[in-house]
């Protein structure tokens, strides 16, 4: 059985996601919330984009505007990271004022991994090596496991930041990340324009 597909794939991702911006979001969510929820939330993104690229990415760029969501993922950076920052406060019956948390972070780390690699680079460059290989199981567990395995740093990263960082800071820190990130979003979407 010829293995080409699974090895350019793997090495081609991992070397793309290798310091780019949804690394450094990895360690930002892995700075704020549970490193198996972190983990669990980027791997079923990472899987789910890798399979909508094997299968078709360019349908979805027909169907939705790249530039549409860009401005989905640049304004959900900068009102997440803003949420970061100021937190929300609720009175609690009876009790101290508490910090309104995601119910479940699965849904905040995979909702803001997808949307930073939805259209990346990394989703293109898989689709393009479906198209060339035509082999797509290959071609899919390649690219997820290579993104993954590049992220696990990050995560563990964020969770040594979470484990020796005040939580405030930690927060402070995680949301500017996230600000950054949504302003460079919309950056690029001037420069393009």
């Amino acid at each position: 059985m010829n293995f080409i597909p699974f090895f350019v794939s793997f090495f081609i991702i991992a070397l793309a996601e290798l310091g780019d911006k949804t690394q450094l979001l990895t360690i930002a969510l892995a700075s704020k919330y549970p490193m198996e929820k972190v983990i669990y939330g980027i791997v079923s993104a990472t899987a789910t984009l890798m399979l909508i690229a094997v299968l078709g990415g360019q349908i979805i760029h027909k169907l939705i505007p790249p530039i549409f969501i860009s401005i989905l993922a640049g304004a959900f950076f900068i009102i997440y990271g803003l949420a970061m920052i100021l937190p929300i406060k609720k009175e609690e019956s009876g009790e101290n004022k508490k910090t309104v948390e995601a119910k479940n972070p699965f849904f905040a780390v995979f909702g803001s991994f997808f949307l930073a690699e939805l259209g990346d680079k990394t989703q293109l460059a898989t689709f393009a090596m479906a198209a060339k290989y035509k082999s797509l199981f290959q071609v899919w567990l390649g690219a997820t496991l290579g993104m993954i395995m590049i992220n696990l740093f990050g995560i563990m990263i964020g969770n040594i930041i979470r484990n020796y960082l005040p939580e405030k800071t930690a927060n402070f820190l995680a949301g500017c990340i996230f600000i950054l990130f949504g302003v460079i979003t919309f950056l690029s979407i001037l420069l393009k324009v």
